[in-house]
């Protein structure tokens, strides 16, 4: 699953997966409501999640994400990667964090090994 407000960011990030045979994009949100709703409606292994939400911040659904899936993977992509956000994610259950503007290539590595769908 994929979280991210920014339309264009989300399409490039399912075109850039799309790409790869191994990996599956089964659901997108754009808030933290959304992809709420797609926990309880969608098995997933990974999630991509972007921390600044319309509704509040990605770190808040962490624990929402390991309740549905104690299993799932979380990548986290954020443009502020300050002390306090790192700790926040990290405690909160977060497996990898790159900056959003990471390569394709890291984006891809760092799905791959979180889980495909």
């Amino acid at each position: 699953m994929l979280v991210e407000d920014h339309a264009d960011l989300r399409h490039v990030i399912t075109v850039l997966l799309a790409r790869e045979p191994d990996l599956e994009m089964v659901a997108q949100a754009d808030s933290l409501a959304e992809a709420r709703q797609h926990c309880t409606l969608v098995a997933f292994e990974a999630v991509v999640l972007y921390l600044s939400l319309p509704d509040g911040n990605g770190a808040d659904l962490i624990v929402d994400l390991c309740e549905a899936n104690p299993n799932v993977g979380v990548l986290i992509l954020s443009a502020s990667l300050d002390p306090t956000s790192l700790q926040r994610v990290t405690l909160a259950g977060a497996d990898e964090i790159l900056d959003k503007l990471a390569s394709p290539t890291e984006i891809v590595g760092a799905k791959r090994r979180l889980g495909s769908g």
